[in-house]
């Protein structure tokens, strides 16, 4: 599958970014102590920068990759590469500092909190880039709605391993539960573009509905205090990357050409 560096990065990028977002908020409401937050936020950017390389072998000649950057502005790839870039640095920036705390901690929860703003308009950058209107199976609100839950579903129970147990499960439980909600009306409007694609990915949507739903029951669980066990949050979160995985597969499998 061509695609599948794009499923890696659009997949472990957003978890990344949404690990950082959860885990900076708990912070500041209290929920993870300073330490906590050096630790958790180095290990969400380093999901990140995982996704970021993986990119990389989606190019055809790497070394025209800045040729990227001459769209930005009008271009959605062009401006998710940007996101990418701006996230990745100034979240990697203030991991670092505020894990090995170099300097003045003040100043790299300062940047954390531009890297939170940065990470949502990234977040928001990569569905616009689908937005294409030859490609009826991706025109639609679905696909914006698809992408950005991938955020807290993976991000939420990815930042509950790495100590924002509540707010990480509330943010897990309701990503999950939001994108069950949806799969009906999403596999609707999809079968309407084109039933035979849908149906060749049936495999894929089922596989990723049924790790959602043991995503979902567990991130209800650790929120109303019944699990507090790391090692299962982090199988858990493994299998929520798997879901959003076998669901971004789908997705990609889905591009055809409107005549």
């Amino acid at each position: 599958m061509h695609e599948l560096p794009l499923v890696f990065f659009t997949v472990l990028t957003q978890a990344g970014a949404g690990a950082f977002i959860i885990l900076y908020v708990a912070h500041k409401l209290s929920q993870v102590d300073s330490r906590q937050l050096g630790v958790g936020l180095f290990c969400a950017m380093v999901l990140f920068g995982l996704g970021a390389v993986c990119s990389t072998f989606h190019l055809g000649m790497p070394m025209r990759a800045l040729n990227a950057f001459s769209g930005i502005g009008r271009s959605p790839m062009s401006n998710e590469i940007l996101a990418t870039a701006l996230f990745g640095t100034v979240g990697g920036l203030s991991a670092l500092g505020l894990l090995l705390k170099k300097g003045c901690s003040g100043v790299f929860n300062a940047l954390a909190g531009i890297a939170v703003l940065l990470g949502i308009v990234f977040i928001a950058m990569i569905p616009r880039v689908y937005q294409l209107e030859t490609v009826a199976t991706w025109q639609n609100g679905y696909t914006t709605l698809v992408m950005v839950l991938t955020a807290p579903v993976c991000g939420g129970i990815i930042a509950a391993a790495l100590g924002a147990v509540r707010l990480g499960a509330l943010f897990g439980a309701l990503g999950a539960g939001l994108s069950l909600a949806l799969r009906s009306g999403y596999i609707d409007a999809l079968a309407a573009a084109n039933e035979r694609l849908v149906q060749a990915q049936e495999t894929w949507f089922t596989a990723q509905m049924a790790l959602l739903v043991v995503v979902l029951a567990f991130c209800m669980m650790t929120f109303i205090g019944r699990l507090n066990n790391r090692a299962v949050l982090a199988l858990v979160a493994l299998l929520a990357i798997a879901a959003e995985l076998a669901g971004r597969v789908a997705f990609y499998n889905l591009w055809f050409i409107t005549m």
